[in-house]
């Protein structure tokens, strides 16, 4: 009993030393003297952007290109000098990029945004979506965070370092695409004139993760989370045909009835948890930044991490997301009238697809826990996750090195996004894609995304302006 006691304290001691030693790393101090802006101007230039209505839908018959030549024509009017000095082609129906040529053309970097949005329904909105109000502290309306604001950002520093006599160090491209909302080809038409002319870019960054706060277990400072992968997505059609009938007089199990006991299946049995680098590598490094009591845990993940697994699946939500693929059922159809059985009923179900999951594995998984034959799967529309960009490369370190600029006193750290972006597409001609949204945004704000009332701070949009200004003068 007694060398079971000493052999406990020691173990104990072991984590506690690990614990104490798991201390945030060094980081240089970085001070950036940047002109002020004049946040008038840049408030007014994203009102205009906003007011026209580069609305993307599924079904393109119903989109209004004249809307997306507007758009163009005001990037013309509002940025002249990137006009005058960068190289324009167009590409797709909707895709802009243009060519900053820099003293090099060795290491180059493209930086994306999209311009196109989705819909809105006006009458749940406190301020018109496309009048780009802006009142002192926001500008509103949809596409001010996703993501007209970050090409705002992008166009108004090189417009500003251009009138600056500054050139940059190596080639930089500014790519735009209008249909990224709807999965459209603007961006990988970019992708396929980019490959064939060999470039191969040292650095890609796109939307993706922001500055956050409260978002990881014991870690008070805000957080920059750069995305160095994204998942895959699937969307299925789980479907059952049947001889349909009056409903006076029903079969012991229901079509809709089978389809729920499907669903129920599914969402009793999740995908495995796992760790993936990108989950890993931010565990490492927030943790080293949380309470004594989260230090313990995560610098001894060899431990604990069958413990992480367990409270994230509990909490469900982001965390959750990040350590599995996820299942959300979306649609259910069936009959239109109460007494009419329906002759088919359909359930539509979401995925997004970890690192190591294929869209080929995730469907055999869903068919085997289902374990009904009836049910037909149909996987609509597919595509696999991302490849993990390092975080060691000089693209990283330019970015890290212009947010520390940027916003004093922010952590820095990689992450696996949730969501699917353009950037994905770029994969293809480069190992270094990164995704970061260049801008604070508060848990309440990253709910407006797609959602009512979207807006943006102005002094948060101010800083975006300064970071990429910041990151151009390192590339």
């Amino acid at each position: 009993m007694g060398y079971l006691l000493i052999g406990l304290a020691l173990f104990a001691g072991i984590l506690l030393v690990r614990a104490m030693l798991f201390k945030p790393q060094k980081e240089p101090n970085q001070v950036f003297e940047g002109k002020p802006k004049d946040d008038t101007i840049i408030a007014n230039h994203l009102s205009q952007l906003i007011q026209v209505e580069t609305v993307s839908y599924d079904d393109v018959s119903q989109i209004d290109f004249s809307q997306f030549d507007r758009f163009q024509q005001l990037l013309t009017k509002l940025y002249p000098k990137v006009h005058e000095t960068c190289e324009l082609s167009k590409h797709g129906r909707t895709g802009v990029l243009y060519k900053w040529k820099g003293k090099s053309d060795q290491n180059v970097t493209v930086l994306m945004s999209h311009y196109d949005v989705v819909p809105c329904n006006e009458a749940l909105w406190t301020k018109a979506p496309f009048s780009g109000e802006v009142d002192g502290t926001y500008i509103w309306g949809r596409g001010t965070l996703d993501t007209k604001g970050t090409l705002c950002g992008i166009m108004e520093s090189a417009e500003s370092l251009i009138s600056e006599g500054f050139v940059p160090e190596n080639d930089i491209y500014l790519s735009f695409s209008g249909d990224e909302e709807i999965s459209g080809p603007s961006a990988p038409a970019i992708v396929a004139f980019l490959k064939s002319k060999g470039i191969r870019p040292a650095l890609v960054l796109d939307e993706g993760g922001a500055i956050v706060e409260n978002v990881f277990p014991g870690v008070a400072k805000p957080v920059a989370v750069i995305g160095t992968g994204e998942k895959g997505y699937m969307d299925i059609r789980m479907m059952m045909d049947g001889k349909g009938g009056h409903s006076s007089a029903p079969p012991a199990h229901s079509l809709v009835g089978a389809l729920s006991k499907a669903v129920v299946n599914l969402e009793k049995n999740p995908f495995k948890a796992r760790l993936t680098p990108p989950v890993v590598e931010m565990f490492k490094v927030l943790g080293r930044h949380s309470t004594f009591g989260y230090r313990i845990i995560f610098a001894n993940l060899w431990l604990f991490s069958p413990l992480l697994k367990v409270l994230f699946t509990k909490q469900a939500g982001e965390m959750n997301a990040l350590i599995r693929t996820t299942t959300a059922v979306t649609k259910m159809e069936g009959s239109k009238a109460f007494n009419v059985l329906p002759p088919f009923a359909e359930v539509g179900v979401n995925f997004r697809l970890m690192p190591g999951d294929s869209v080929n594995t995730a469907k055999n998984y869903v068919e085997s826990v289902i374990g009904n034959s009836d049910i037909k799967i149909e996987v609509v529309e597919s595509r696999e996750a991302s490849p993990i960009s390092p975080t060691g490369s000089e693209g990283w370190e330019a970015v890290k090195g212009a947010i520390h600029e940027t916003w004093a006193d922010t952590i820095v750290s990689p992450y696996l996004m949730l969501a699917a972006s353009d950037s994905r597409h770029f994969c293809e001609i480069s190992e270094n894609v990164l995704r970061f949204s260049a801008m604070p945004l508060s848990s309440e704000e990253r709910g407006l995304i797609h959602g009512n009332d979207e807006r943006i701070r102005i002094d948060n949009l101010v800083s975006t302006v300064q970071f990429y200004e910041n990151l151009m003068k390192k590339l």
